[in-house]
């Protein structure tokens, strides 16, 4: 096994225009674990991470993996608060950071067609990880490839 690199962080951007740096060699649910608790949110609350443009990454369907195989080194991410209305199916995604310089109509209608294509949140644990963890990484590899 290689040792961690010293570059392997992402930063997270929320509240009024903070940001802070975290370890994304770790698994997702330790990850989004230390993020909820840096960033003041909800202790028994969800949290997923979009980027700029207002995809979310999925990482809550994926606990198990290390962080650092979904999300690229060094970018920037938001933490999005994912909640639901009693009686609804439907998640409802808020972002936790309050620039609106990012947090346009743009951000939030593709945040609200990504939400709306993938399937409703679960806390379950995916049902193999080792054959999710081989298609990340064949996903991966031909990303780095482009």
């Amino acid at each position: 096994m290689t040792k961690p690199s010293i570059r392997m962080f992402i930063t997270i951007l929320y509240g009024d225009h903070e940001k802070i740096l975290f370890n994304s060699h770790c698994k997702v649910e330790v990850l989004l674990s230390h993020i909820k608790q840096r960033c003041g949110c909800e202790p028994d609350g969800m949290v997923e991470l979009a980027d700029h443009s207002g995809h979310l990454k999925n990482l809550l369907q994926y606990p198990q993996l290390y962080a650092s195989e979904l999300l690229k080194s060094r970018e920037t991410y938001i933490p999005i608060a994912i909640t639901r209305n009693e009686g609804s199916p439907e998640p409802i995604f808020v972002p936790l950071l309050k620039d609106h310089e990012i947090i346009d109509s743009k951000f939030l209608a593709t945040l609200n067609l990504v939400g709306d294509s993938i399937s409703p949140v679960s806390e379950k644990q995916p049902k193999s990880g080792k054959t999710k963890r081989k298609a990340l990484t064949a996903e991966g590899l031909s990303r780095k490839a482009n």
